[in-house]
């Protein structure tokens, strides 16, 4: 009886926590099309003038919104698939992997993206490693939960 409520009470949290993701999807994709506004200036004749490090700073203000996006979308995934009752199954827990990785690749991302404007514009640098060690810590926790799934896989043969 208690593993039913344990799993009752995991698919209601993630019903919520799947629609706060959702809200931030549309968020990310309302951000990527904020962040070409200024860049579009630059396209259209007639418009302000924009400066060098306003375009350099739309352009890669819109792929860090697409780095974002995907991330949300891979935990979005996760709790969808939390939400439909497929808990810790290998899909399940790829997501939650896939998630970490692209959180990795965004962190990679916005140290380049800060280091290219420190050196061509002289913008102070600000070191961030609070994604890095958020997407350790997902990878980590879906690394921790295949291990949970192998382990539970050999006591079912054994038994």
């Amino acid at each position: 009886m208690k593993n039913f409520q344990n799993k009752a009470k995991i698919i209601n949290v993630s019903k919520v926590i799947r629609a706060i993701l959702y809200a931030g999807l549309c968020l990310w994709i309302f951000a990527f099309f904020a962040s070409l506004v200024p860049f579009s200036f630059c396209i259209f004749p007639g418009g302000s003038q924009i400066y060098p490090i306003q375009a350099y700073a739309s352009s890669g203000s819109a792929l860090m919104c697409v780095f974002y996006f995907l991330v949300n979308l891979k935990l979005f995934h996760f709790f969808e698939r939390l939400k439909n009752g497929c808990l810790f199954d290998m899909q399940t827990v790829g997501c939650l992997d896939a998630a970490g990785k692209w959180c990795i690749l965004l962190w990679f991302y916005d140290g380049l993206f800060y280091g290219i404007r420190t050196l061509c514009f002289q913008v102070k640098m600000n070191w961030e490693f609070g994604s890095l060690f958020s997407a350790l810590t997902l990878i980590f926790v879906a690394w921790l939960l295949k291990e949970a799934q192998e382990l539970q896989e050999e006591q079912q043969l054994t038994v």
